[in-house]
């Protein structure tokens, strides 16, 4: 059995992604895994990293909101970003409790200019819904991209196992068998874990 978190990135708790945000979730627990979601709109997270709290990140000193954060993520075993691509990329709320809560001296420390990750031993999935068609980023490149900018700028930077990434897309459209089909591939990852790239 793992630890899990979950962090959620979406506005609206009747949204398409809290509905996969809940069959994750309760596909893990029933599987005995421990669960935990941060839902980032819930926790009233302040996204902006100051100056002032940059500067005493480089002296391993932190904020208690981001110590709080950094507890969970010392915590899980697998880490799941679950959220809707807004712009070509995660949520503003998202990227700021990441610019926060990796910080320098827990996420990672560098050798010069050469980055020490310091959250081996994790992995990570990501669970995305866009409202382009999945079918244009994948011509387009965009699902690379994304996962490019995220799995090897972060994740891989810190250490930690980039092992699937779930896009839904044209979920504004999709009619009821759509998205049950989506529901039912969020269950199935949940079930039998990650598949590797």
């Amino acid at each position: 059995m793992m630890n899990h978190l979950l962090l959620f990135c979406h506005p609206s708790s009747h949204s398409f992604n809290h509905a996969l945000l809940e069959v994750y979730s309760k596909e893990l627990e029933k599987s005995g895994h421990s669960v935990d979601v941060r839902n980032l709109y819930d926790l009233d997270f302040q996204p902006v990293l100051t100056e002032s709290e940059y500067k005493n990140s480089l002296e391993f000193r932190y904020e208690a909101d981001v110590l709080k954060e950094q507890e969970y993520i010392a915590w899980c075993d697998r880490l799941a970003l679950i959220y809707p691509v807004w712009w070509g990329g995660m949520p503003a709320l998202l990227k700021g409790y990441i610019d926060r809560v990796f910080s320098y001296g827990f996420a990672y420390e560098l050798d010069g200019e050469e980055p020490v990750p310091r959250l081996q031993g994790k992995s990570a999935v990501t669970i995305c819904t866009t409202g382009t068609p999945s079918e244009i980023y994948d011509e387009n490149g965009m699902h690379d991209a994304m996962d490019t900018a995220r799995n090897v700028s972060i994740f891989e930077f810190c250490g930690i196992k980039a092992t699937h990434s779930l896009y839904f897309g044209n979920v504004i459209l999709a009619g009821d068998e759509k998205r049950r089909n989506m529901l039912e591939e969020v269950r199935q990852l949940a079930v039998s874990g990650p598949k590797p790239y």
